[in-house]
């Protein structure tokens, strides 16, 4: 996956450079920069230079809701946006999530709390990334993508689900070097197909397994799975 080009606006030069620190030390990220306003933050945006952006709310120049308008009612740009701010005005948030943003993290936060909004964040962008390339997509896939990776909507497990076997999945899956289709997944585990693929839809769902098309000869392309988790 290609490294997201990320671009740090905050009006605190001294926060934007520790953000900027953490965001250096997590891998698939690449710090394009910091700037100090929205004017200047937006002309790179319009070059093109940004995937995603970690915005403030307050900007000397424009509020940082203000920004993400433009950004949105820019035809060109494709970028992302994570709200990280002291704000805790109910509307605020509210406006910032009506325009998009994919998570929201309040100030002040630990670096292990910056991590992980980032690790999920880039982790449902390359599960976004591979659905464009198969063009079609299942229900559990589309929840993926609405619960934008942070924070997965909470059900119950699905009834007849067996601890057990999730287990044995999730194994096979770390023990494996290299992605595996469902056929061969059943074949390490001795499991049937139906039930592998049916778990391995749950572990896609849960955010644990990334999937992506596996393309042969001739047909249509098979869906392979590869461990991107982490045991609690």
């Amino acid at each position: 996956m290609t490294d997201i080009r990320t671009l740090i606006v905050d009006d605190d030069f001294a926060v934007g450079r520790l953000h900027g620190t953490f965001l250096e030390q997590l891998p698939r990220f690449a710090l394009v920069g910091s700037e100090l306003t929205a004017s200047t933050a937006l002309g790179r945006i319009r070059r093109g230079e940004v995937d995603l952006v970690l915005l403030d709310l307050y900007l000397p120049d424009l509020s940082g809701v203000d920004l993400l308008r433009r950004i949105r009612s820019d035809s060109s740009p494709d970028v992302d946006v994570l709200m990280v701010s002291a704000a805790h005005e109910t509307e605020l948030v509210e406006q910032a999530i009506a325009l998009g943003v994919v998570d929201f993290l309040l100030k002040p936060f630990t670096r292990d709390a910056f991590n992980a909004r980032l690790h999920a964040y880039a982790s449902w962008a390359q599960q976004r990334r591979r659905l464009r390339e198969i063009g079609q997509v299942s229900q559990t896939q589309i929840d993926a993508l609405l619960t934008r990776g942070a924070h997965p909507v909470v059900r119950a497990a699905p009834k007849g689900v067996s601890r057990a076997t999730r287990e044995r999945v999730v194994a096979a899956l770390e023990r494996s070097p290299a992605a595996v289709t469902a056929n061969e997944l059943a074949e390490s585990t001795g499991l049937s197909r139906v039930t592998a693929r049916r778990y391995l839809e749950l572990l896609v769902h849960e955010g644990l397994v990334e999937m992506q098309p596996r393309y042969g000869e001739s047909g249509r392309p098979q869906h392979e799975y590869r461990w991107a988790g982490h045991r609690d």
